[in-house]
């Protein structure tokens, strides 16, 4: 693969079954460097197998995020112009012309139907008066100043990264009637009617009603019944300026009145993170942040949420299961993948039979043996699922080592794919299998994946490490390898100590250890994958690594001496949590992340900083860093790259304008398409 091609990667989304069960609906996106933005479009899936070819349903710049009503006549979806934001469409499910149908400025995030499929529930963040262009001839620039209280302030990847002043809210939506006749803008006579001005008239959009008017932050909005919605609201920004809790509570609002009423108790530290709505039970995706209510490198479990009951949250998987963060309604629960061991399987959740549908005592166990089926466990991973009606069959879009993306059916414990949407990079590019080892050491296994490229040895070698570092590195397509591979090198990578998807004692190990058993077991898996594999060239070797892996790379080539006979050719720190200490005020993450990962006390973070050895760094080392970057910041970057440059060390700075921390996940194209090409001429250059 090379850097070019990043463009015939498709990305698909969580499909959506029609009610037939007779189709499936998903969008396909993809990097154009024509358009230098993510573009794509909707397509539906026929199902089962073999009935029809999937068909591009629309033609937008970029559609994404469809929902199939409730009683199939309407498909809604996200559509965004380019240079706007992404604003609720919606398109008849037999065709026709999609119609937008909201106005906000600071567009759509997320949404769901309500069950008689007449209204929808979404949420949008609403600017402040006098903020984000809601006053004209007033640019960014000319605001008044913010005067800003508490610690969580900002956000990577929002422009310019505030958001406190402007609050994501609840809003309700009744849905247009498809068949009447399309609004027209009024003009001439008709606009100069008293109380009608001709700005105010957005032909096509519906009516949307406010459900929440505060500072607080919302997310995860569903329908309960016809009176009300359930969503979460961030805990921190409902308190008010200086809480510091990572809580997200699960709020009942009420539609007549608006009225909310928290279901969380008040001492309660367990953060419930989505919600969804199936055979008539509340479930939830909850994260106990301990009693610190901001522990990281905890996993996330499904509960059974009663609505009547506040906070009584029934759970029904255990710690060891790390899920992800969206499920999907199905007979006898809900659909959710996790991560396991590289891989992602997919879960049925739910109460096991022997329960009936009220909830159970806390903590009683005892009729949730059975709670927790594996529809599917193979060397994919799940990105997305949702049942197909009157069936047991599933519809989930995933990952393999083949494809970046593509949609699947699971029958009868068969998964089979339905699509090809990779088929434009197999006709012009190879793809490099991974090949799974486990490394044992003395303080236990490490397991990760080494990938050859093509042709004899013996190959140079990159060692890469992952983010996080509550993360995993899986052995399904990822563009990261494969270019590598594409340009004749060798991939090593693993999962240390501190990743997700090998139980809460595997990921919190690395708390207040950084540097320590994460290194040792990084370079463990490096000497295996050298003993084991006489095709790699150890005379050659590289490391590089992004976010927690820039800090990685940074720390293990200040400490080079430690591992023995390990000399790197070259180095690639890259958006690197570099200085602990510094973070705090700087990140978004700063206020808690450090504290809980490194240690309360300044001491702590000091003694696992790579910034403080810096100095004792000879390998060449090219730093990457996004001007933007809020997460790690650009003066992590900018900081690093001047001691090494200061030590004599050879060294040069990267930085990308207008990008942010997912620079490498959804950046715009032309950017990482040159970032691949920096990568590939530093690794020539020196190894």
């Amino acid at each position: 693969m090379r850097p070019e091609q990043i463009a015939l990667m498709p990305t698909v989304s969580t499909p959506s079954v029609h009610p037939s069960g007779c189709w499936a609906v998903a969008s396909v996106t993809h990097p154009s460097l024509e358009a230098d933005d993510q573009v794509g479009q909707l397509w539906r899936v026929p199902l089962p197998a073999g009935r029809q070819r999937p068909a591009r349903i629309t033609r937008g710049f970029c559609d994404t995020a469809p929902q199939v009503s409730p009683d199939g006549r309407l498909i809604a979806f996200l559509r965004r112009l380019p240079g706007h934001r992404p604003q609720l469409a919606l398109v008849e499910a037999h065709g026709g012309e999609p119609w937008i149908i909201t106005s906000f400025k600071q567009g759509v995030h997320e949404f769901s139907w309500s069950p008689d499929s007449s209204r929808i529930v979404l949420t949008a963040r609403v600017p402040d008066p006098g903020r984000y262009g809601t006053v004209k001839g007033i640019d960014a620039g000319h605001e008044d100043p913010r005067r800003l209280t508490g610690v969580m302030l900002r956000h990577n990847g929002l422009v310019p990264g505030w958001y406190t002043d402007r609050p994501s809210q609840v809003f309700l939506l009744e849905v247009p009637d498809p068949d009447a006749e399309p609004a027209v803008r009024p003009v001439g006579r008709a606009a100069g009617r008293p109380g009608v001005s001709a700005d105010d008239c957005r032909p096509g959009t519906a009516v949307v009603r406010a459900l929440t008017e505060d500072h607080a932050d919302w997310s995860s909005p569903v329908f309960l019944d016809d009176d009300s919605v359930l969503a979460c609201r961030q805990a921190a920004t409902a308190q008010g300026p200086g809480s510091r809790e990572l809580l997200c509570d699960p709020v009942r609002i009420d539609i007549a009145t608006l009225a909310t009423h928290s279901l969380r108790r008040r001492h309660d530290t367990r953060s419930v993170e989505s919600l969804t709505v199936s055979d008539g039970r509340v479930f939830a995706l909850v994260t106990d942040r301990g009693p610190s209510t901001c522990d990281v490198a905890i996993n996330t479990g499904v509960a059974v949420l009663d609505p009547a009951a506040p906070a009584d949250l029934t759970p029904l998987t255990g710690p060891d299961t790390g899920l992800t963060d969206s499920m999907a309604p199905a007979p006898g629960g809900v659909l959710v993948a996790d991560e396991f061991r590289g891989r992602g399987r997919l879960h049925l959740v739910g109460p096991s039979p022997e329960s009936d549908k009220s909830p159970l005592p806390e903590g009683d166990k005892s009729t949730l043996s059975e709670s927790d089926e594996i529809l599917l466990d193979e060397d994919v991973v799940v990105t997305g699922a949702a049942a197909i009606p009157r069936s047991h069959d599933v519809v989930v879009s995933l990952t393999t080592p083949d494809s970046p993306g593509e949609v699947a059916i699971i029958t009868g414990g068969r998964t089979t794919v339905l699509t090809d949407f990779a088929a434009d990079l197999h006709r012009t590019t190879g793809v490099t299998h991974p090949e799974e080892l486990t490394a044992a050491t003395a303080e236990g296994p490490v397991h990760g994946w080494v990938l050859t490229p093509p042709g004899p040895g013996p190959h140079p070698v990159i060692l890469m490490i992952h983010g996080g570092p509550h993360s995993q590195y899986t052995g399904s397509f990822f563009d990261e390898f494969q270019v590598m591979t594409g340009a004749g090198y060798a991939v090593v990578a693993c999962n240390p100590r501190g990743s997700s998807g090998y139980g809460q004692d595997h990921a919190r190990a690395l708390v207040g250890r950084f540097g320590q058993v994460d290194a040792d077991d990084v370079m463990a898996f490096l000497d295996a994958a050298l003993d084991t594999h006489p095709d790699l060239d150890r005379t050659r070797i590289g490391i590089m690594g992004g976010s927690y892996g820039g800090y990685l790379t940074a720390w293990i080539i200040g400490h080079d001496g430690r591992w023995g006979e390990h000399h790197w050719r070259g180095a690639i720190v890259e958006r690197g949590y570099l200085d602990p200490p510094s973070f705090v005020g700087a990140s978004d993450i700063g206020w808690y992340y450090p504290q809980r990962y490194n240690g309360e006390s300044r001491a702590a973070q000091e003694s696992q900083s790579a910034m403080r050895v810096a100095e004792q760094v000879t390998t060449p080392t090219l730093v990457i860093h996004s001007e933007q970057d809020l997460r790690t910041p650009f003066s992590q970057g900018l900081e690093y790259h001047a001691r090494l440059a200061m030590a004599g060390v050879e060294t040069e700075l990267l930085a990308f304008p207008g990008e942010n921390h997912e620079l490498t996940r959804s950046g715009t194209p032309w950017h990482r398409r040159q970032r691949f090409e920096a990568i590939l001429e530093f690794w020539r250059a020196h190894i």
